[in-house]
């Protein structure tokens, strides 16, 4: 719905009854958590781009810290991506992508929460702003991505959900592909030492949830460079 980031003084955009809204950020890797999934499933929605930096008044009422995603549904709001993600696949039952499987549900979770929230999600940046030199998280980051590795043989599947992506691959996605970016600076974890998530990237990069969501890689890359420098942040550039 808006392409452009809309900011503080900018008046709400008109909600209509029934419409799936996902107040989002372009570079946000927690709101593209969510735009993978409604991609994924097919849901009919809109996209509210907002201004992190100088906060819409609306957005602030929606999100206690003014944060993305929020989702807005039937008068229900809802923070926080991985709840968000939770709440769109049992709502809209098309194509489920969390395991029916409880133990198999608990354990992508576990993944997802432990493993990579620990030592992929916060471990990128201090590692980028320090062009490689944080020697104890790149360290920590190989680590993680060794431990991703073994899990991938050991399910012995294309995807870390099976035999096509599902929702523990979309929670993950947006920080590998920033992984995978930092070998254009010099810093390479991901490579022929690590083929099976070599070969997953490149099979996640042809999936098409990811096809229509992604920004092209150069602006992810120009946005990332601004975000780390803490120079003026600039969220809307000319594809």
């Amino acid at each position: 719905m808006s392409d452009k980031h809309l900011a503080k003084g900018a008046p709400f955009p008109p909600l209509r009854d029934g419409v799936v809204r996902l107040y989002s950020m372009r570079f946000c890797p927690y709101a593209e958590r969510c735009r993978l999934v409604l991609a994924a499933k097919g849901i009919e929605h809109e996209i509210v781009n907002c201004s992190l930096m100088e906060k819409a008044e609306w957005l602030l009422e929606r999100s206690p810290d003014g944060n993305v995603p929020v989702l807005e549904h039937n008068g229900k709001v809802l923070f926080e991506s991985l709840i968000i993600n939770d709440y769109l696949d049992e709502v809209f039952p098309a194509r489920s992508l969390n395991p029916k499987d409880p133990y198999q549900k608990a354990t992508d979770r576990i993944l997802l929460q432990g493993v990579f929230t620990n030592q992929v999600m916060d471990t990128l940046t201090p590692i980028r702003r320090s062009k490689g030199g944080d020697k104890e998280n790149a360290e920590k980051l190989s680590d993680g991505l060794a431990k991703l590795e073994t899990e991938l043989k050991k399910r012995g599947t294309k995807f870390f959900g099976g035999s096509q992506p599902a929702m523990v691959d979309y929670n993950m996605w947006p920080w590998i592909v920033k992984t995978d970016l930092m070998k254009h600076s010099g810093l390479t974890f991901i490579g022929d030492n690590l083929p099976l998530l070599k070969t997953y990237i490149e099979s996640m990069m042809l999936d098409e949830a990811v096809k229509a969501t992604q920004a092209p890689r150069d602006l992810i890359m120009r946005f990332t460079e601004l975000w780390d420098e803490g120079t003026a942040i600039q969220y809307d550039f000319e594809d």
